[in-house]
C-alpha cells in the first residue's frame, strides 16, 4: 500500500529500526549520535515532525540519551510510549504522550536500574508496562502504567530470573497486546525466551526437540511483597541451531564483494512477541534465527503458540523460513485481527546485497507454511561497511482497521545503511466472521449417562449474523440437543447427547458444524461409550511371591477390554483391610508415590474402572519389600558452606551386588541449591548424584521445596531435567513435599569403584562404606 524511504543513516551502527502505528500516526524511531531520534508520520507517509532526539522531551534525569528505542502505542489507553537509555547511570527513560497526539505534550519518567539496562523490550498490558533488559544476565521489570498514564510519580517492580549457559548476551521478550479485546482478567504477562539444549543444557540434549520457555509476571503496585515472577512452563518444539557462526559472535551472514558479515542476533526470540485474544482462544507469535542446514545459513523459525479456556500453551503451529540460498534473519511477526500472520525480516548473501522482504499467511493455509509468496519490499544495492545489522525491526497491525500491517527495517542502498517503511494487507482480512471452540476434545461414559460438550463461537471484524449449529456422528438412536441454537457469536452454547440405552459401545468420532449465511466452520470431538463393566486384570510385577523388591516398585498388569483406569491397592495384611497406598492409574503401570515399608510383607490387587462403574477385581499378590541402609545427618544443610552436611552408611551384611540406587529425602525450601555427592570412602571415588536440580542444568534450578526421590543409573531420565511446572514427574510424599528428580545418576561409578576391590559380579562382599553429602551451593 506505501512503500517510502525512513530515516537514513545516522553515523551509528545498527540502527535499531523501530516503529509503530496508531489511529492517525506512523512513529519510526532509530539510533542517532546522540541518543534516540523519532519521526512522526501521518499515515499517508508525510512527515508531520522530526527528526526529533528523544532526550529533548523534556527530562534532566535522561537529558543523555543512548539510544536501544522503542516506540509503542497502547491501544487500551489511546496514548503512545518512547524509551530509550542513558548514558548517565543505568537509566531507562520513559516517555507518555499526555494526550492521543504524538504531537503534544509528554511525561517523562527516569527509572535506575541495578545494572546497565542493556537491549529494553516493552509491552502494553494492562496492569502495566512490561519489559526485558539484559544486564549481564537477564532482567524483567513492570512499570506502574495507571501513575505513568496520568504523569503520576511511578515505580517499577523487578525480577531478575536464571540465565541461560552458552550465552554471553540473553533477554527475555514480553508479550505486547494487539487487537481490541484485552487478556482475560487477571492474566500475567508472559515473557519468552528460546532453550537450544545442546546449547544450554550440554550433556542432557534431545536431538530431536528444542523448547520455548514461558514464564509469568504477575503485578500488584498496592502490595509490593506480592508479585511474583514464575516458570518456565515448556514448550517443546523442532529441533533449531543457535550456533550461527558461534555463539557469541557479532559477524556471520554474508554480503556481495566483501569480508564483512553481518550480526545475526541469534540469542533472543526476535521483537516483537505479540499477544492477541480471540475469545476463543489466545495466541503468541514470535520468530528467531536457526542455522537451517548446520552450514552457518540463516533462516528464521517462527510459531505460534495457543491456549483456550485458560488452559496451559502449548505449540499450534511452527515453520522454518529458509526457501533458497540466501540468509533470512532479523524476523518481525505479527498476526492480524482475522488470524492472518506476516513475517518481515533481512535478507542477504554472497549473491545478494542485504534487503527488506516479508512472506505470509492465511489462517486457512497448511499450518507452518507462509505460502502467500516472497514479496520485497525494497531490495539492496551496496554492502554495508559495518557488521553491525538491526539489533531489531518491527512488525505492527494498524489499530484503525487491525488488517493493515505497518513494516520498518534497515537495508543496504550503499555502504551505509538506510531504512525503510512499507504497508501491506491480505485481502481476506476485515472479513467479518466467527470462530468455533469446543470443549472437551473427548469424553468417556457409560450408555446410561449423558455427553456434554460446552461449544464457545468468538467474533471476528464484528460478525453479527447468527450462527446455527448441528452434530453429526453421534451413536444410532442417541439425541442431539442444544441449550442454545442459533448463537449470536460472541456466544456460547452445549451440546447435550442423550437416549444411548440402545447405543453400541464403542469410540465415536463427532462432527460439531456452525453455519451463517456463506459463513461455515467445522471442528470435531470423541467420544467414547461403555455398555458394561470391565473384567478384572491380571497382575504381572511385582511376581507373587517376589522378595527384595523395591520399597518404591513399579507396578505392572494386564490390559483389560474396556477400562478406562485402574484402582491400584496396597497393604499389609492379605485381606488388604489396611490399605497403606493407592492409585488411580490411566495406563496398565505405576510406579509407587511413596515409599513403602522396608523389609515387609505387602498384598496388592488392581480394580478395573470405566464410567459404567467399578469391574472385576484382580486376584491378591504377594511381595516383600528389601531392607534400606538408611542414616540420618541429624544436621541442617548449611547455606553456601562447601564442607556440607555427611552421613555414613556401614553395610555389614555380606552378598553379591548387582544395582545400586539411593533414596534421599531432604527437607529444603529451594532445592535448586542442593548438590549431593555419593563416596565410596575406601577407594575415594565420589559420584555426584544431583547438582543444583531443574532447569536449567547446573544453575540456578528448581525453584520448588524439598526432594523425596531415588536416584537410579538406569532411570530414563536425567535428573537435571526434572523439575517441572505444574507438578513433578516423581516420586512424592504426603502434603506439599515434591521431588524434583526422577531417578537418574552416575551410580555405576560407585559401582565399578567396588568392582575394583572386590569382583562384584561373582563374589560375596562386605559392602565398605559409603558417604553421602549435601551441600547448598548458594
Amino acid at each position: 500500500i506505501l512503500n517510502f524511504e525512513g530515516q537514513s543513516f545516522t553515523g551509528v551502527n545498527p540502527p535499531d529500526t523501530e516503529g509503530d502505528v496508531g489511529p492517525h500516526h506512523y512513529i519510526q524511531i532509530i539510533n542517532g549520535a546522540g541518543g534516540a531520534v523519532f519521526v512522526i508520520y501521518d499515515k499517508t507517509g508525510v512527515v508531520l515532525s522530526g527528526p526529533t532526539s528523544l532526550d529533548s522531551l523534556g527530562t534532566l534525569d535522561c537529558a543523555n540519551g543512548l539510544g536501544d528505542p522503542i516506540v509503542l502505542y497502547d491501544r487500551l489507553a489511546d496514548r503512545w510510549l518512547l524509551s530509550e537509555f542513558s548514558t548517565e547511570g543505568s537509566k531507562l527513560c520513559v516517555y507518555i504522550s499526555s494526550t492521543p497526539d504524538p504531537l503534544g505534550e509528554w511525561y517523562h519518567y527516569a527509572f535506575t536500574a541495578p545494572e546497565f539496562p542493556d537491549y529494553p523490550k516493552y509491552a502494553v498490558w494492562p496492569d502495566a508496562y512490561y519489559l526485558s533488559t539484559n544486564e549481564w544476565s537477564p532482567a524483567v521489570y513492570a512499570l506502574d502504567r495507571n501513575q505513568m498514564l496520568s504523569g503520576k510519580p511511578a515505580t517499577f517492580q523487578r525480577f531478575a530470573p536464571p540465565s541461560l549457559a552458552g550465552f554471553g548476551f540473553q533477554a527475555f521478550t514480553p508479550s505486547d497486546l494487539d487487537g481490541s479485546m484485552p487478556p482475560p482478567a487477571g492474566s500475567p504477562n508472559y515473557f519468552v525466551r528460546h532453550r537450544d539444549d545442546e546449547v544450554h543444557n550440554s550433556g542432557y540434549n534431545n536431538p530431536g526437540v528444542d523448547y520455548l520457555e514461558i514464564w509469568e509476571f504477575s503485578v500488584d503496585f498496592s502490595t509490593p511483597a506480592k508479585p511474583s515472577f514464575s516458570g518456565p512452563h515448556i514448550i517443546p518444539i523442532a529441533e533449531f541451531d543457535s550456533d550461527l557462526c558461534g555463539l557469541d559472535s557479532f559477524e556471520c551472514v554474508p554480503m556481495p564483494g566483501t569480508d564483512t558479515t553481518l550480526d545475526p542476533l541469534r540469542e533472543v526470540v526476535m521483537w516483537r512477541l505479540q499477544y492477541r485474544n480471540f475469545g476463543s482462544h489466545e495466541t503468541l507469535v514470535g520468530n528467531l534465527a536457526t542455522d537451517v542446514d548446520d552450514t552457518d545459513h540463516a533462516g528464521i523459525r517462527w510459531f505460534e503458540l495457543r491456549r483456550s479456556g485458560g488452559g496451559a500453551w502449548s505449540l499450534f503451529q511452527q515453520g522454518t523460513y529458509a526457501p533458497d540460498e540466501h540468509g533470512r534473519w532479523m524476523g518481525s511477526i505479527a498476526m492480524d485481527g482475522s488470524g492472518n500472520i506476516a513475517l518481515g525480516y533481512s535478507v542477504s548473501s554472497s549473491t545478494l546485497y542485504p534487503s527488506v522482504r516479508y512472506a505470509g499467511r492465511l489462517s486457512g493455509d497448511p499450518l507452518g507454511t507462509l505460502p502467500q509468496g516472497e514479496i520485497e519490499i525494497v531490495g539492496g544495492s551496496g554492502s554495508n561497511s559495518s557488521n553491525r545489522w538491526g539489533d531489531y525491526s518491527s512488525m505492527h497491525v494498524d489499530p484503525a482497521d487491525d488488517c493493515t500491517f505497518w513494516y520498518t527495517n534497515m537495508y543496504s542502498p550503499g555502504s551505509n545503511w538506510s531504512t525503510r517503511i512499507a504497508t501491506f494487507r491480505f485481502d481476506a482480512c476485515g472479513s467479518a466472521d466467527f470462530t468455533l471452540a469446543v470443549d472437551p476434545i473427548s469424553q468417556a461414559i457409560c450408555v446410561s449417562g449423558e455427553a456434554v460438550y460446552d461449544v464457545a463461537l468468538g467474533q471476528l471484524a464484528g460478525f453479527a449474523e447468527a450462527v446455527t449449529l448441528s452434530v453429526s456422528g453421534e451413536p444410532a438412536g442417541a439425541t442431539a440437543a442444544w441449550s442454545s441454537n442459533p448463537v449470536n457469536p460472541p456466544g456460547a452454547s452445549q451440546l447435550m447427547i442423550g437416549n444411548l440405552a440402545g447405543a453400541a459401545a464403542g469410540s465415536y468420532v463427532i462432527e460439531i458444524a456452525g453455519v451463517a449465511a456463506a459463513t461455515a466452520h467445522t471442528t470435531t470431538v470423541g467420544l467414547d461409550l461403555h455398555d458394561t463393566v470391565p473384567g478384572a486384570p491380571s497382575l504381572t510385577s511385582p511376581a507373587n511371591g517376589a522378595t527384595s523388591v523395591s520399597p518404591y516398585p513399579l507396578f505392572e498388569w494386564a490390559a483389560v477390554s474396556g477400562a478406562q483406569s485402574y484402582l491400584l491397592e496396597v497393604a499389609t495384611d492379605p485381606g488388604l483391610g489396611g490399605v497403606v497406598y493407592s492409585a488411580t492409574v490411566p495406563g496398565v503401570s505405576h510406579s509407587a508415590a511413596a515409599t513403602l515399608a522396608p523389609g515387609a510383607d505387602h498384598y496388592w490387587r488392581v480394580t478395573a474402572r470405566n464410567p459404567c462403574g467399578r469391574g472385576g477385581t484382580s486376584t491378591v499378590s504377594a511381595f516383600v519389600t528389601t531392607n534400606l541402609i538408611c542414616g540420618e545427618p541429624g544436621t541442617s544443610i548449611p547455606d553456601g558452606d562447601p564442607a556440607g552436611a555427611h552421613d555414613i552408611l556401614s553395610v555389614s551384611a555380606t552378598g553379591t551386588i548387582t544395582d545400586l540406587d539411593v533414596y534421599l529425602e531432604a527437607t529444603h525450601s529451594y532445592v535448586g541449591d542442593i548438590i549431593v555427592e555419593l563416596e565410596h570412602i575406601e577407594t575415594g571415588v565420589t559420584a555426584t548424584l544431583i547438582d543444583r536440580p531443574g532447569y536449567p542444568a547446573s544453575e540456578y534450578g528448581c525453584d520448588r521445596e524439598d526432594i523425596e526421590t531415588t536416584l537410579d543409573d538406569e532411570a530414563a531420565g536425567p535428573v537435571e531435567d526434572q523439575c517441572a511446572e505444574g507438578g513433578v514427574a516423581a516420586r512424592t510424599a504426603a502434603g506439599d513435599r515434591e521431588a524434583p528428580a526422577v531417578d537418574e545418576s552416575s551410580l555405576d561409578e560407585i559401582l565399578r569403584a567396588v568392582d575394583a576391590v572386590v569382583d562384584v559380579d561373582d563374589a560375596p562382599l562386605p559392602v565398605e562404606p559409603l558417604a553421602v553429602g549435601a551441600a547448598e551451593a548458594g
